[in-house]
């Protein structure tokens, strides 16, 4: 398992939506619902600028590329329960998270994206860009 992002991420087929998905992960620290996850990369997505047609192809492309990276060995889930405010019993929902999460942050912690995310959404104001 060592350095398998590092082994993924220089081949032809590591594309930017994988990118996208592991910087969310990252500043999810590592596990994720899928709703969470999902508006997480639509912020990511804003914070590149993507305009709508980039965002509906990038949106489309995701359950493939959430496979891709089941089969890479970098992202797993499962089905769970998840509590829900608005109702008296919990809904089962989708649960990611990193194989390796210490591999992940140390590959993307420093990443421009994820440090714009967590200065401009998350207000973390003392992060330098």
């Amino acid at each position: 398992m060592d350095n398998i992002i590092k082994q993924n991420m220089e081949t032809k087929d590591f594309d930017e939506i994988k990118k996208d998905v592991l910087r969310a992960m990252v500043i999810l620290h590592g596990s994720a619902w899928k709703s969470d996850l999902h508006d997480t990369l639509s912020t990511i997505w804003r914070l590149k600028k993507l305009d709508l047609d980039e965002m509906v192809k990038a949106s489309e492309s995701l359950p493939k590329t959430l496979e891709e990276l089941k089969s890479e060995r970098i992202l797993r889930w499962e089905k769970r329960l998840r509590g829900d405010l608005s109702r008296s019993e919990p809904i089962e929902d989708t649960l990611y998270y990193l194989e390796n999460v210490k591999e992940v942050l140390d590959k993307f912690s420093s990443d421009h994206i994820v440090l714009k995310y967590r200065s401009k959404i998350m207000g973390y104001n003392s992060l330098k860009m």
